[in-house]
């Protein structure tokens, strides 16, 4: 067990080695791109704020690691800001004397799209390596989603699902694994969900909707999601260890990322119905906690007669594969189509492609300020949300009690 001083500073340590390699890949795939188009290149910054150490490389880029640890960003030449907002100047009238000159927003637009979407993509790709060699090295357990007992009174006993079913399709997609049947039930509280059910006299087809209810995580607190009331064992006949060749392991890979995202999705549109509640996003707070989760489990598996070394490569691979979900994790939410985003960029983009002119300067600052203070609010909410995951507004409650 992790002392607590010492597990503070574990999971601190996890942190930012998590969140730096995942912001490290977001920025590179804006800055590799745009090295591909010849677009010239102000800065490169892990983090916000005051530098903490940086150095300029031979083509004159600034390479900064910065104190505020909570994203980064590429800064190309003629940028007003971090942001990406160019300068307004009458030169970017000239057309092609612009282009030549690497100006990053005196590029064509498809240029400018394709350095704007590698990010995102890059975080993609990145999971997608990782998934694919974990799978192609240690293979996959693999627990089928056989139900071995249904609650009376669940919504599952009422829409006639019984012990020994297997689900094999949700919403007319293929699953072999309880763990996606899991995770469709938990982002489908309050809509019907059409399964697709084996049974040992043949197949049946059932709709059910989960019902809506709160539950304790892990760290303490409560929150809202779908429940169907069937439970799983694990047993010689339900478990398989599957192996993969590198091609497959590959496209497992592939698999695993758009499951990922398609759950996200699911996700939002959950919290929009009020099928689960927004407790769930994990802000940075949150993301600390669960680094330092990873690293306590990691070290708890690698046994206490373990080696450092053994411990180091059981907390590495742990913290590789959180690295890789966090990914999937950023470069879907950096798609969302708000200003000062990625998706929100290339939304300006795809209305400048169809009207053959840019949106007007005001147009897009005022939406960058919508977006920036919506960004902000999440910002807030998913820190508050954090806080009272973390126990510290019922401490404080208690302190106020006593006084």
């Amino acid at each position: 067990m992790i002392e607590p001083i010492g597990g503070l500073a574990a999971s601190f340590v996890s942190f930012l080695v998590v969140l730096g390699v995942v912001v490290f890949v977001h920025e590179f795939g804006h800055y590799q791109v745009a090295r591909w188009f010849k677009v010239k290149i102000e800065s490169f910054s892990i983090g916000f704020g005051p530098e903490l150490c940086a150095w300029t490389s031979k083509a004159g880029v600034r390479w900064r690691i910065a104190a505020l640890p909570l994203g980064g960003y590429v800064k190309f030449e003629g940028d007003k800001d971090v942001s990406s907002q160019s300068v307004s100047s009458p030169t970017f009238k000239d057309g092609i004397a612009d282009r030549n000159s690497g100006l990053f927003h005196a590029q064509p637009v498809h240029v400018r799209a394709a350095v704007t979407a590698a990010g995102p993509l890059f975080n993609f790709g990145f999971s997608i390596a990782v998934f694919a060699i974990f799978f192609a090295i240690f293979g996959e357990m693999v627990q089928r989603p056989i139900i071995s007992h249904v609650l009376p009174d669940g919504a599952a006993a009422a829409a006639g699902m019984k012990a020994g079913d297997e689900v094999v399709a949700i919403n007319g997609r293929k699953i072999d694994d309880f763990v996606d049947l899991q995770t469709a039930i938990m982002v489908s509280g309050g809509k019907e969900m059409a399964l697709d059910i084996r049974r040992a006299d043949g197949a049946v087809h059932i709709r059910v909707t989960p019902k809506i209810v709160e539950r304790q995580t892990p760290f303490g607190d409560k929150e809202t999601q779908g429940l169907l009331g069937i439970e799983t064992r694990f047993t010689r006949e339900t478990v398989e260890k599957r192996s993969y060749n590198p091609i497959q392991a590959l496209v497992r890979g592939g698999e695993q990322t758009a499951n990922i995202i398609a759950t996200q999705f699911n996700f939002i549109l959950a919290v929009l119905r009020g099928g689960m509640s927004a407790g769930h996003i994990n802000g940075p707070l949150g993301i600390f906690q669960i680094a330092g989760k990873v690293t306590e489990n990691s070290v708890a598996e690698a046994g206490p007669q373990a080696s450092a070394a053994q411990v180091a490569e059981s907390v590495g691979i742990g913290l590789v594969r959180l690295a890789a979900v966090l990914s999937v994790a950023v470069g879907f939410m950096n798609l969302l189509p708000l200003p000062v985003l990625d998706g929100g960029h290339l939304v300006f983009y795809a209305a400048e492609a169809v009207r053959g002119k840019p949106i007007p300067e005001k147009v897009q600052a005022i939406s960058f300020q919508i977006g920036l203070a919506c960004i902000l609010s999440l910002f807030v909410f998913a820190t508050f949300q954090d806080l009272e995951r973390s126990g510290l507004f019922n401490l404080l409650k208690g302190f106020v009690a006593a006084g």
